[in-house]
């Protein structure tokens, strides 16, 4: 008998449209996930995009889903934004 587990050093999801630093959100991802709490690690959209630098508070597993929350410690922009999402596009 086997169970499955992703470990993730990134949060891929749909950011909130109000994002900004200092303030906490939920987030929500199929199957069973494994987050560092309280480490920075990035947030990245659907398209790989670097959105945020955040840090997963805490995060809980159910049979087929993993649910949790992160705050937000810095919106990337300009040229780091760009930098960011080329990293994240290139090591697909």
């Amino acid at each position: 008998m086997g169970f499955t587990v992703k470990f993730n050093w990134v949060l891929q999801c749909e950011p909130a449209a109000d994002l900004q630093a200092g303030r906490e959100f939920p987030f929500e991802k199929s199957g069973n996930r494994v987050f560092p709490l309280d480490t920075p690690i990035d947030l990245i959209d659907p398209n790989r995009n670097a959105i945020a630098k955040i840090k997963i508070v805490h995060f809980r597993n159910e049979s087929t889903l993993t649910t949790g929350t992160y705050t937000v410690s810095k919106v990337y922009a300009g040229h780091e934004k760009s930098v960011l999402s080329n990293y994240w596009k290139e090591n697909q």
